[in-house]
């Protein structure tokens, strides 16, 4: 019942006056609405209701045979795929597979197809054993019985039976039944035919009513997908899953705990990677990394930062994580819907992981690893789909900038990033408004306690534009590389591997991320992740001077020649004033 209706309710009748029963009873029901009003409102983004996604239930499981009571060895008629291995079968305990000369052939065939393995994948039963990898100290912890029931969603386009069936049986034999509400396979319009034709007489006669597929009317991309799949979850928890993982033993306590402690706890299980080539179950018992970001606003692993492995007392302690990569996250129903879920205006995929981390920490939440639950991922190092949007990655990190970062922060990466600058972002006035209603915390505040050892660099350039050696007229060229050595090459004046700049805090940079540093024990120059060490830092007076180490005035940056490597950059003693140690840049800027 609306508030006005309420009111109307008590309004009395011409000539008659309210009686003081009367009157408190609408006082006290109209406090209980408006309660209720504004208790409905702060978990609901307007955007999100209205945004054009839709799914519909294509089947659910009918079948009594759970996984677990396949008959070992048996096939299903619709894939040949093993449905229940036998001891020798490939892949069991998460070995790798072996390939004859035959297979080996069909593998290199189809390889662009899903850009892994697909004949080693089909070799694989649904239900292969894959190693434990939990820490003994993960056995001493204990979790309440009452844990919450969890909605599993998978998104999914055009992925190979092989490795989304495993997903669900993996999930399906390794979850305690009480804890487990559903599983959600979220089609994204797949157009292969045994997705549209077969998949659904699949989990209609293998799979129990636990599994769902639903699929969307068009093409949403994972992000819209992710939010259409979230809608149709009942469970009080929403776990996002890629459609090419497998879950090791008792994975999902371990995350389950802390949400129930906490609904704004966000929980990421432990990565471990699952072979491309071989599809052997890879890991380790401890987890050595969190994520975090560049000023490209990507997302990257980083080792766990000193403050955050000074918490750590147990190898089952949490992991605290400034951001998440994204394909696999546990959160609460209620607190996915308070912080608007992704934003609907992101396209496709990409940037949605660092949106939603931001918005974990800015707006009251956490986000931590859970070591002793672990996950398998199939790593591909490119994604086999085409994209509906061509720029969407500078749509998305556009989006993401404008809205969660504060102005200093945005000048970084479009500076980082000049063509994101140009991207049209659209109407992001809704996700402001979102921001501003939660009270979530700026970003300085996200860099000072959640990031606090982020390096943050300048963006004033003392020069720029490449560096020119005087002697070999050669310029420095990282020749493709992300770190280590640097090379000389032809200058040829466009950019490019030859960026290079030389910022007011003495840093010999390409773009923001990657510095030269200096190691005195050999007297090599390498490019490293910028991090503002001292051996990161040069003074260079101006145009043909020589270049040296803040901290050791004695050397020079020079060049030497390598066998099978050519020129790279090295250090030398200054005493020797030999061209070779001199060198301009391009253009300076105090003389624009």
């Amino acid at each position: 019942m609306s508030l006005r209706r309420t009111l109307l309710k008590f309004r009395t009748r011409p000539g008659k006056s309210l009686s003081l029963l009367a009157v408190c009873s609408l006082f006290f029901v109209t406090l209980l609405k408006v309660s209720q009003y504004r208790s409905s409102k702060s978990d609901v983004n307007p955007k999100s209701i209205r945004a054009d996604y839709r799914a519909d239930l294509v089947t659910y499981g009918q079948s009594k045979m759970y996984p677990n009571e396949w008959v070992p060895g048996s096939r299903d008629k619709y894939f040949n795929m093993t449905l229940a291995g036998l001891p020798d079968s490939p892949g069991q305990n998460g070995a790798a597979v072996k390939h004859s000369e035959e297979s080996k052939r069909r593998a290199e065939e189809t390889f662009h197809l899903h850009r892994f393995d697909v004949v080693a994948c089909n070799m694989v039963p649904l239900d292969r054993s894959v190693k434990d990898l939990r820490h003994q100290e993960c056995f001493a912890v204990q979790y309440d019985k009452d844990l919450p029931a969890t909605s599993v969603v998978i998104i999914f386009h055009n992925e190979a039976p092989c490795t989304l069936l495993r997903t669900v049986i993996s999930i399906l034999i390794r979850t305690e039944p009480r804890y487990l509400k559903e599983i959600i396979l979220m089609d994204d319009c797949s157009t292969r035919d045994e997705m549209q034709r077969l998949l659904p007489l699949f989990v209609k006669e293998y799979l129990p009513s636990k599994v769902k597929l639903t699929r969307s009317r068009k093409r949403l991309g994972l992000i819209r997908a992710r939010m259409a799949g979230s809608d149709q979850a009942t469970g009080d928890v929403i776990l996002f899953l890629d459609s090419h993982c497998e879950v090791g033993p008792g994975w999902l306590e371990p995350m389950l705990q802390p949400i129930k402690d906490d609904h704004r706890n966000v929980v990421i299980p432990a990565h471990d990677n699952i072979a491309k080539d071989s599809f052997e179950f890879q890991g380790s018992t401890s987890v050595d990394s969190q994520g975090t970001f560049n000023w490209g606003l990507v997302h990257e692993w980083q080792f766990v930062a000193q403050r955050d492995r000074l918490a750590i007392k147990t190898k089952a302690d949490p992991v605290r994580s400034p951001t998440m990569a994204g394909g696999l996250f546990a959160i609460s129903r209620r607190w996915w819907e308070h912080l608007g879920k992704y934003d609907p205006g992101f396209e496709v995929w990409g940037g949605e992981n660092l949106e939603i981390s931001f918005k974990i920490w800015m707006c009251g939440g956490r986000l931590d690893t859970i070591p002793c639950s672990h996950v398998g991922h199939v790593f591909r190092n490119c994604c086999p789909y085409n994209k509906t949007v061509d720029n969407s990655m500078a749509i998305n990190r556009k989006r993401l900038a404008e809205v969660w970062l504060d102005d200093k922060y945005k000048e970084l990466v479009y500076f980082a990033n000049p063509d994101m600058k140009d991207a049209d972002e659209g109407d992001i006035s809704d996700r402001v408004q979102l921001r501003k209603y939660l009270q979530c915390k700026n970003f300085d505040w996200f860099m000072k306690n959640v990031v606090p050892e982020k390096y943050v660099p300048s963006i004033k350039d003392v020069a720029r534009g490449g560096l020119r050696n005087l002697d070999t007229k050669h310029c420095l060229d990282t020749m493709g590389n992300k770190e280590g050595k640097v090379f000389m090459f032809g200058c040829h004046l466009q950019g490019g591997n030859q960026d290079f700049q030389y910022s007011a805090n003495h840093e010999i940079r390409r773009n923001l991320d990657l510095c030269l540093g200096a190691d005195f024990s050999n007297l090599d120059v390498s490019l490293q992740k910028c991090g503002g060490e001292v051996t990161q830092k040069w003074d260079h007076a101006g145009p043909q001077s020589v270049i040296m180490p803040r901290e050791r005035h004695d050397l020079c940056l020079s060049t030497k020649s390598v066998p099978d490597q050519g020129l790279v950059l090295c250090l030398r003693r200054c005493d020797t004033p030999l061209p070779d140690k001199l060198w301009s840049f391009i253009k300076y800027i105090d003389n624009e």
